[in-house]
């Protein structure tokens, strides 16, 4: 299993256990808003995509990138920063621009 395919699976088990989607990095929502990509759409690629990339910080948290895409069918991909129970939104980007 490759650490990707790990962390996906540590991300579904985390929300079927009721894991908390936070907004609480201003910076998240801008790009939200900027690149066009409706909250509970990035919360549904949280909640249903797959880890792509993972990035860990100097001080060892980790980033998940998780794809998927939109219900129009563009690609979206969502970082965020699993914090216990809490997944972080840190940033969304879309990846057909």
């Amino acid at each position: 299993m490759t650490p990707e395919q790990k962390a996906t699976f540590d991300l579904k088990a985390l929300v079927v256990q009721g894991a908390k989607i936070s907004w609480e990095i201003p910076h998240a929502e801008q790009r939200a808003i900027e690149r066009d990509v409706p909250k509970f759409e990035a919360e549904r690629i949280v909640r249903f995509g797959v880890v792509t990339r993972i990035d860990t910080e100097p001080t060892g948290q980790s980033r998940w990138r998780i794809s998927g895409s939109d219900s129009d069918g563009r690609p979206v991909d969502v970082v965020v920063k699993p914090v216990g129970r809490t997944l972080r939104v840190v940033t969304v980007i879309r990846t057909d621009r």
